[in-house]
């Protein structure tokens, strides 16, 4: 066997036919700064060539790249990837439970041991789809399974003094079945849809609320709950629906479905329990609540086969740090380390070897105190005879590598190189790194000797929060200042600031809190806490990980309206204006797009086994663009050049040029996108490819674009996501000019380097989930670090006190 993977000439988007090496049976880490081509190297190169070789020989269909990405790959085994930028987009429906299957096995045991109530007992036996509520079988048959619906107010829509004719306000037009069976109700009880409704007798208004069996007339408000109900079975977003219909006052808020108290199932899974438990108060448990119930009624329960599977997932949740969930969490809602750490839970279990395991930052979201285990858990792995390769930047993760490869030296077209590969001894003499100067003491990240003080005139208060795990916190934010909310995960920080602080806020503030989210995205448990001091801020910024958009054809230029502006100077050029090109010849979302493969450059061939391989378009050569598109240039670009460019590429092109509709505006959003670290992205980059504390980073640079003087709040969710250490330094600066400039920024963190330049520290604990939920310190990072309650305190003090 060879003793190395080995991969000559590597090509793939920034890479510069680089020959790497990485030994079997080891734990690797590839780093280098943000955007250098790690994960060209370790996804893109090793991950892709893995699988098409396992599909080529399995039997199943698959299809040869075009334009082969490197030259040779040697030393290859099965491969096994979790990425970030996939593991993003996932089925809401998609929760810890049906993720780890231990969603399977609870609905298996109650299935074959539940206790059913006698006046639910109908002696029938029950299969285990009854338990699960994404089941036709199981789920609630008013809510489909979603535990919520829309509660529209009926007294909204019957109001005495509107016409008739203006209740559906066009609506009713778009749905021709319904406004013919409308015109014969009025026909039937001869009613003049001029007149208002208050007109109508007892009887007549009675059939328009609920309906006509006669006329076929469904009723006004029987109109609307179907229409919600359409839009839940389709299992997309309420927003369009909602937006409709509140354009004539018509509130449809969630709630909690009454039929089912929210969760989701049917009446059989409500009224059957184990030990006094139904299937939904275990799924609602936190994991390590989970575990200790099953421990302590092992044996009285029976099915000890079923529970003994269930105990081993779960302990090895807790192993990996997922103490803190709840079955019933939904997988979209949680970061990229913790899903990945899901995954790293069932590779565990498996107890596979001869594998290849890639990784990408698995230690995001976790605490200084939690990521000695999971390196632990991580090397086991290699132990059992597997190869571990790991995308990181966490500095102990590093540490504990077998194996450096580091690319670079910068991001982008001035990345894709091989810098160094060999031990971790040798990585820390490299002084062409950018990285290893920092493992080597030489360069540390800059951190503040002087904290800027408190005014207790300007706080912004919480009182009695109580959400989730929280246990009546009160706490002061001091405004002004830089403030780090830190704690095990778990520990209620998200609780605290995401989920009740910035509902709060939006409540409060309304528009001037600034928070792209939908509807559906804020909770819809508005916590019964108290928030002062709103009147101190100017305007609330939120930033968070969420994807930048849903189009796959979306990217970064066309989120910040660089693209908007890029298109309008080509429209503006002599040959589009003689061939009658508008802005949207030069845009794939719109005639500028290629028709057969809708602007996206490649086509998506099935081929079984939930895989897919993209193979270029052979209309438009994998542009996505029309060919009259392509013809078009500025300055001897056409548009894909220059949606091709990297951020600080773009720069220094509109920097220099001098074009008819040239908006200047374009350089101050790139400008900005490179002092948030973005430099190395490309203008075109597709959404799905773009990692949470990306996203972050991109909303963080459009919204600095529009935002100007002092006294705002940017609440931030652990912007150094992603980040190298050398680029986490310069987007600290950048928080500290925002700061210094009269801002406040609210950032929850685990990264020791940001809270020890944060003026002010809240802490939440001292453990997760049922053992957090405290604020167990608080106060300068000096302070934490000789307060014994602190947990955090002991890394801030190796970090530089």
């Amino acid at each position: 066997m060879n003793e190395f993977i080995e991969i000559k000439g590597a090509r793939i988007h920034n890479l510069k036919d680089i020959e790497v090496r990485i030994p079997r049976n080891k734990l690797t880490v590839i780093t280098g700064v943000s955007g250098s081509g790690k994960s060209s190297l370790a996804f893109d190169t090793l991950y892709e060539e893995g699988k098409r070789r396992y599909l080529q020989f399995s039997g199943e269909p698959y299809m040869f790249d075009t334009n082969p990405k490197f030259d040779m790959i040697s030393g290859l085994s099965p491969t096994v990837a979790v990425e970030q930028r996939i593991i993003r987009q996932s089925n809401p429906r998609s929760t810890v439970g049906t993720r780890s299957k231990v969603g399977n096995l609870l609905a298996i045991l109650f299935s074959a041991y539940g206790y059913r109530e006698p006046m639910h007992d109908d002696g029938l036996p029950l299969s285990m789809e009854y338990f699960q509520k994404n089941s036709p079988k199981g789920m609630c048959v008013k809510c489909l399974g979603t535990g919520r619906y829309h509660e529209i107010d009926e007294d909204a829509i019957i109001k005495p003094d509107l016409a008739i004719k203006n209740i559906f306000n066009g609506f009713l037009m778009k749905h021709r079945f319904h406004k013919a069976n409308f015109k014969k109700f009025c026909e039937l009880h001869e009613i003049d849809v001029n007149d208002s409704i208050g007109t109508l007798s007892d009887e007549s208004l009675l059939l328009f609320k609920y309906g006509c069996r006669k006329s076929g007339f469904v009723g006004a408000v029987v109109f609307f709950h179907d229409m919600q109900k359409h839009v839940t079975s389709k299992h997309i977003r309420h927003n369009s629906f909602d937006k409709e219909i509140d354009l004539w006052g018509i509130k449809a808020a969630h709630v909690t479905c009454p039929k089912c108290k929210g969760s989701g199932l049917g009446a059989q899974a409500i009224h059957t329990t184990l030990s006094g438990k139904t299937i939904t108060d275990l799924e609602n448990m936190y994991i390590n609540e989970l575990l200790d119930f099953f421990i302590n009624h092992r044996d009285a329960l029976p099915g000890k086969n079923l529970i003994g599977e269930i105990i081993i997932k779960l302990r090895c949740m807790i192993d990996v740090g997922l103490h803190h969930l709840a079955l019933s969490r939904q997988v979209p809602t949680l970061s990229g380390g913790e899903i990945q750490r899901l995954f790293l839970a069932s590779f565990i279990i498996a107890e596979m070897d001869s594998i290849i395991f890639i990784f990408d930052e698995p230690t995001i979201g976790l605490h200084e105190a939690e990521k000695e285990s999971l390196i632990s858990i991580i090397q086991n792995l290699v132990k059992r005879g597997n190869t571990v390769v790991a995308v990181e930047h966490d500095e102990n993760f590093m540490l504990a590598a077998d194996y450096i490869i580091d690319l670079g030296p910068d991001a982008g077209i001035y990345g894709g190189e091989r810098i160094f590969q060999g031990s971790l001894q040798e990585f820390k003499l490299c002084n062409t790194s950018r990285t290893a100067p920092y493992l080597a003491g030489a360069n540390i990240v800059r951190f503040k000797n002087n904290y800027k003080p408190v005014d207790n005139q300007k706080l912004l208060t919480i009182e009695h929060a109580n959400l989730h795990n929280l246990r009546d916190v009160s706490v002061s934010i001091p405004l002004g200042l830089m403030v780090g909310v830190a704690g095990v995960s778990g520990s209620g920080k998200s609780s605290l600031i995401h989920d009740t602080l910035v509902p709060k806020l939006k409540q409060l503030m309304r528009n001037k809190l600034v928070h792209e989210v939908e509807d559906d995205d804020i909770s819809t448990i508005i916590d019964e806490a108290f928030v002062t001091g709103t009147e101190l801020i100017k305007r609330c910024i939120v930033v968070d990980q969420k994807p930048i958009g849903r189009s796959k054809t979306s990217c970064p230029a066309t989120y910040t309206g660089i693209t908007d502006r890029v298109r309008v100077m080509f429209a503006k050029k002599p040959e589009a204006i003689e061939n009658g090109y508008g802005p949207g010849m030069f845009t794939v979302n719109s005639e500028g797009g290629c028709r057969a493969c809708k602007g996206e450059g490649f086509k998506n061939y099935y081929i079984g086994f939930g895989n897919s391989i993209e193979v270029e378009c052979d209309s438009c050569s994998g542009t996505g663009y029309v060919e009259e598109a392509l013809g078009v240039t500025v300055d001897g670009k056409n548009i894909k050049d220059i949606m091709a460019m990297s951020v600080t590429e773009a720069a220094e092109f509109f920097g220099r040029i001098e074009s008819e509709g040239y908006d200047k505006s374009i350089s101050s959003i790139l400008a900005t996108l490179i002092r948030v670290g973005l430099g190395y992205i490309t203008l075109g980059q597709k959404t799905p490819t773009i990692s949470g504390g990306e996203a972050q980073r991109i909303k963080l640079a459009k919204e600095l674009c529009k935002q100007t003087g002092s006294g705002n709040v940017y609440i931030l969710d652990e912007p150094t996501t992603g980040l190298s250490l050398y680029d986490t330094d310069r987007l600290i600066g950048l928080m500290q000019q925002l700061v210094d400039a009269g801002n406040t920024i609210i950032v929850t963190e685990h990264d020791p380097a940001v809270l020890a330049n944060c003026d002010f520290i809240i802490e939440m604990g001292p453990g997760g989930g049922s053992d957090g939920g405290y604020v167990i310190a608080r106060g300068t990072p000096e302070e934490l670090t000789s307060d014994k309650n602190s947990i955090i305190g002991k890394y801030l003090k190796r970090v530089h006190i």
